[in-house]
């Protein structure tokens, strides 16, 4: 294993490199060395010091751009303050929700200070009365002094920052991570039995910095190991999703992730004519991670990039979440995705997992996400924390260097997620051969008469059909007073299929595949279900909208379906 090292560490080993950060955003590319970066980060060390910041308080960083937000994170670091960044607003049209938001975790953590653009300073400062720790509100555009070197260096058991979820399954909590955390996680991914990096490699991402994968995966993890990355914009992917390809190709990228949706969005709206000209044969990692991975997804993004050299043993699924700093698991190099198909019952009922034989069964299909980390391991348990056997399916539970230090500010939580060194993740999945299957969040598990069902399962059962918006459906179930649970599928429509016809066909489709009937079928406008800044459906926000009634008057009318 590499020596620990703090970030502020591998930022000053990397600067004696040439290599560094492309930024690409609006069709502009500008490249700056570590050697750059790190002096324009001890500008910002300098001038956090000089507003008043101490060692050890907690600075909140909502800013846009990646160079000015890499800068501030690496110099709050520099400087020993603890940085934790938050997503900016996407919009300016729903400012004053996105402040009240903010509000709540700003004053759970007890924030000192924000470091923002000039646009949101006046919003910020309007918060110190709910927010009694809040003493500075600073603006990004002029955090800049002198660099000189800190008096002080972190020490690895330090904060490195505090990374907030992204609130897919709860309210976003605060995940408190050392240097020797990020350290020990960074150097498992980049070594031999991971990524196995070399000289030759470089990366591309458009994932948003504000969310593990992005920041710690794409952005920090190439300091580490001092090699070139080129950051393009999430904007720039969600509108033109070649844009992502074309840039792996440009600069003859190696390694580049993204979430399931991702490889999704790039079958289905990449034409052939927009990767004229595109070779992908230089990409040998492509990760997936993030959210459950779906294998026809991976699938048809191999086939339909074949053509222009993309290769299916470059597909890595992977496991991981932000209390383990970023990876978990990470499936061999240079292989096929490796798929299972089990018998759903046996897997959702008794919890133990039997090869399908037949095609006459309803069956699940799932994905490896591969092998722990080196000087890490995973093991399966029930409900009282028994371990497992081989393909039976329990909580996945974690124990290593990368496992956090806490959620900041919450030692009752802490206590309950972190035992005995074990973190428990609230994720379902079973072991076979080593090797980690995913099966779905223990909370979003759907019971229906004693029978369990996982809701990625429903929700990719109707993806396909005319009239849903694709990875725009949501599955959950729903206690009544007195009754007995029910099924509910929230879906965005698209196209002009009427909605009789396609309710109908979201319920054939469910009974097709699983025996299950839908309760209710609730269709509504494009935007309504939203995603989390990792790109996970926010299941856990549209059961509790519907549950308050407010998805009910979401929906269009149907003229058609009135009574005469």
């Amino acid at each position: 294993m590499a020596t620990p090292r703090t970030l502020p560490e591998a930022l000053a080993e990397a600067a004696y490199t040439e290599a560094g950060y492309g930024f690409v955003a609006g069709g502009l590319e500008v490249r700056r060395s570590y050697a750059e970066i790190r002096q324009a980060s001890l500008g910002v060390a300098c001038a956090l010091r000089e507003a008043g910041l101490r060692r050890g308080d907690l600075v909140a960083i909502v800013v846009n751009g990646a160079e000015q937000f890499l800068t501030t994170l690496l110099g709050a670091s520099i400087s020993g303050v603890v940085p934790a960044s938050l997503y900016p607003p996407a919009t300016t049209s729903d400012l004053p929700r996105y402040l009240e938001l903010t509000a709540r975790i700003l004053r759970t953590a007890g924030a000192r200070a924000v470091v923002t653009s000039n646009g949101l300073v006046a919003g910020f400062e309007k918060m110190r009365p709910v927010c009694p720790d809040l003493r500075f509100v600073l603006s990004r555009e002029q955090l800049d002094a002198p660099p000189r070197e800190p008096d002080h260096a972190p020490s690895l058991d330090d904060l490195a920052f505090v990374q907030f979820t992204s609130g897919s399954t709860s309210a976003p909590k605060g995940v408190a991570l050392t240097h020797r955390n990020l350290s020990a996680n960074i150097d498992a991914i980049n070594g031999a039995s991971g990524l196995a990096l070399s000289a030759e490699d470089a990366a591309v991402s458009w994932l948003p910095l504000h969310h593990d994968m992005g920041l710690v995966g794409m952005a920090l993890g190439p300091i580490y190991c001092a090699r070139p990355v080129f950051l393009l914009t999430p904007q720039a992917f969600v509108k033109r999703p070649a844009e992502w390809l074309r840039a792996i190709s440009r600069y003859r990228a190696t390694i580049s992730f993204a979430p399931n949706f991702a490889y999704d969005l790039c079958v289905r709206r990449i034409k052939d004519c927009d990767v004229e000209g595109v070779d992908l044969s230089c990409w040998r990692v492509a990760g997936c991670g993030a959210e459950p991975i779906h294998a026809p997804t991976l699938a048809a993004f191999a086939e339909k990039f074949r053509p222009v050299g993309f290769r299916e043993t470059s597909l890595l699924p992977s496991y991981g979440l932000a209390e383990h700093v970023l990876a978990a698991t990470f499936s061999p190099r240079d292989r096929r995705p490796r798929v299972e198909q089990v018998h759903a019952d046996d897997l959702n009922e008794r919890r133990v997992v039997i090869p399908l034989e037949g095609d006459d069964q309803p069956a699940a299909t799932l994905v490896s996400c591969g092998l722990p980390l080196p000087g890490h391991q995973i093991r399966i348990v029930d409900e009282r924390g028994r371990e497992l056997s081989e393909r039976h399916v329990g909580e996945i539970t974690l124990t290593g260097p990368s496992v956090m230090l806490g959620y900041y500010r919450d030692d009752d939580l802490t206590r309950r997620t972190v035992r005995q060194g074990w973190l428990h993740t609230g994720d379902l999945g079973y072991l076979s051969g080593g090797e980690l299957f995913v099966c779905g969040r223990a909370k979003d598990v759907i019971i229906v008469n004693g029978r369990k069902y996982h809701p990625q399962d429903l929700e990719w059962g109707v993806d396909d059909l005319p009239g849903v918006r694709r990875g725009r459906a949501v599955a959950f179930g729903t206690a009544q007073s007195g009754g007995p649970d029910r099924v509910v599928i929230v879906v965005e429509r698209g196209g002009s299929v009427a909605p009789g016809v396609l309710r109908d066909a979201i319920r054939r489709r469910i009974v097709d595949l699983h025996g299950l009937y839908v309760d209710e079928v609730v269709l509504v406008p494009s935007g309504t279900v939203g995603r989390t800044t990792s790109g996970k459906l926010q299941r856990a926000a549209i059961k509790t909208r519907y549950e308050c009634g407010d998805l009910l008057t979401a929906e269009p009318v149907d003229q058609a379906e009135l009574p005469a």
